[in-house]
């Protein structure tokens, strides 16, 4: 079982980000941390669902915790510990859970990164984005390559060694030998783990409105190509084994916490918007900041009771059909470059995958995007597979 934390605020929300979240007042973030830990409580106490079945973090464990955002690390350290805290009180939280935090780097110092390190976080995630600091201006990141570097010795001082550096390649403005420069200072740092993303433009972002109708003013398609081969050739030469499309790890370091997505593993999401996904449902809680607040803090009472049939905290809930689940056991298990299972599709479902999906299977292998190893028992993608991925992933759906 995973959990995940969503903390909603940041210092400056950047031009090309879609993710919820934006700058609030301090008095904002205290009550948002009273509702939070409501809830860690309430489902820390929690002995079965809404089904009646028996809550999946009791019966296994939580093996990792992933404190997202927005930018956690605007909380402040103090505030994040009492989170860390009361999951400890409220959760069994197995021996060697990987424990993750998402940092900006302008909004953390090296007291809070010790003060993190020795409650038990084992793991940073830091938003760079770019080594150019015209770019960073560009999307409208706090911070420049010096703040990071500093905040970097520093996360490695204290005694961090699992290190995540976000990379975004096809920025505006950026060209290839800047993108390959980014890379060269990336490697030079040895992170543990790097996930590069090229930009995308998403609706209701200033990126969107400025740049939708003019991709003129973006990198073209031919050097976002060459950007995101580029990003496999260099960290394949310098020891970074891709394990999934966007993600990057030395051996040992990959990142429990986002493999358990695409592998299905049952996790349970606390906070505004946060998912959840656990006995065939996926939930979704409340986004509208007021209405999280009403329903969590007034909890007190409630948090001391597991009666959960009276109760439903959530604007979404989905029931997962068996199609819909055979449909996510592949287009999210394609994702990683182990790909998939046959024997475990059937051993989940009770079918053969070639039964339900051999038609879609052939035609991708003739394609060149899929290939089938039955003595191995897996089907993954190709090198060219993963390059048009979500044409992959639209032919399972």
């Amino acid at each position: 079982m995973e959990l995940y934390l969503h903390i909603p605020f940041c210092v400056q929300k950047c031009s090309y980000c879609d993710f919820l979240s934006w700058s609030v007042d301090e008095p904002t973030k205290d009550r948002y941390l009273r509702a939070l830990l409501n809830e860690i409580s309430f489902y820390g106490n929690l002995k079965y669902d809404e089904s009646g079945q028996t809550t999946a973090w009791h019966l296994d464990g939580i093996e990792t915790v992933y404190f997202g955002g927005g930018t956690p690390s605007v909380l402040g350290a103090d505030r994040l510990l009492l989170l860390l805290d009361a999951i400890f009180a409220h959760f069994r939280v197995k021996n060697g859970c990987e424990i993750t935090v998402e940092i900006n780097p302008a909004t953390i110092t090296d007291v809070s990164l010790e003060k993190l390190q020795k409650k038990g976080v084992n793991r940073l995630s830091i938003g760079l984005q770019s080594t150019n600091n015209t770019q960073l201006v560009t999307l409208g990141r706090v911070h420049t390559y010096e703040d990071f570097l500093e905040i970097y010795g520093q996360a490695r001082a204290v005694g961090f060694k699992n290190l995540n550096i976000d990379l975004i390649s096809s920025i505006p403005g950026q060209s290839v030998k800047s993108y390959q420069e980014t890379l060269e200072e990336v490697i030079r740092l040895k992170p543990e783990h790097i996930s590069a993303y090229s930009l995308i433009l998403e609706e209701g972002t200033p990126f969107y409105d400025k740049y939708a109708d003019h991709p003129e003013l973006l990198p073209g398609e031919e050097e976002d190509r060459e950007m995101y081969h580029l990003t496999k050739s260099m960290l394949q030469e310098a020891g970074y084994m891709r394990y999934e499309i966007s993600n990057y790890a030395t051996p040992g370091f990959k990142s429990k916490h986002n493999i358990g997505y695409w592998e299905r593993i049952p996790y349970l999401g606390l906070g505004l918007g946060a998912s959840s996904f656990y006995f065939s449902k996926r939930k979704k809680n409340f986004t509208n900041l007021a209405e999280y607040l009403q329903v969590w803090e007034n909890m007190e009472k409630t948090c001391r009771d597991t009666n959960f049939r009276n109760f439903s905290p959530f604007e979404e809930i989905i029931d997962l059909t068996k199609k819909d689940e055979m449909s996510e056991y592949l287009f999210l298990g394609l994702r990683m470059t182990k790909g998939v299972s046959i024997s475990g599709f059937e051993a989940r479902f009770g079918q053969k995958m070639m039964d339900v999906y051999g038609r879609e299977i052939e035609k991708l292998q003739k394609e060149g995007l899929l290939v089938v190893e039955k003595r191995k028992d897996r089907i993954f993608l190709t090198d060219f597979g993963m390059d048009v991925s979500n044409y992959v992933f639209e032919k399972f759906i």
